[in-house]
């Protein structure tokens, strides 16, 4: 019984935490944005992403301000909650594409693949502030091991993938 009602206290203080997610992210986050290709930095810029309420979504807008383009490249997207009780999101980017994003442990979490690349973004509220990242890696495994069998235990075949670039920012909120 004891592990029954402790149990129940997880799932409402999980339930708390999910309910964190976009309402407690809302206002404008600002930060500095590091580009890594593999043992050396690449490139680093202003960022800044705002989110806030609408009446039906959340906007969900990114500034990535580097000092090699004319004007600031903007980004203007929306979060539309897709299942509320999963925590499953979607990012719209208004173009007809639909990233799909899970909200789990403070991190919104989403994995996407196009034009030869995959990519994963996790974006993390860590008490004042964000973590952003975002990893990106070639689409065709560098490397397939396993697929053998070790005694009576099948191994399956196990894909690596390419890092080539890693995009990070410590985004602090914006009074």
């Amino acid at each position: 019984m004891r592990y029954c009602y402790a149990l129940l206290g997880l799932l409402f203080f999980s339930t708390l935490i999910a309910q964190d997610f976009p309402a407690g992210w809302h206002g404008t986050w600002k930060g500095e944005v590091e580009v890594w290709s593999p043992g050396v930095q690449q490139d680093a810029f202003p960022m800044s992403l705002d989110i806030q309420p609408t009446d039906t979504t959340w906007t969900y807008t990114i500034f990535y301000d580097h000092n090699k383009l004319p004007a600031p490249d903007v980004r203007p997207y929306s979060i539309v909650i897709l299942n509320d009780s999963l925590q499953h999101f979607a990012i719209d980017e208004h173009n007809d594409i639909l990233l799909d994003a899970y909200y789990l442990d403070n991190c919104l979490y989403s994995v996407f693949a196009g034009m030869g690349s995959q990519l994963q973004s996790r974006v993390c509220h860590e008490g004042d502030h964000l973590q952003y990242e975002i990893t990106s890696f070639y689409g065709d495994a560098v490397r397939t091991s396993g697929d053998t069998v070790i005694g009576t235990d099948t191994i399956p075949p196990i894909q690596s993938y390419q890092v080539y670039s890693v995009m990070k920012a410590h985004l602090v909120k914006e009074e």
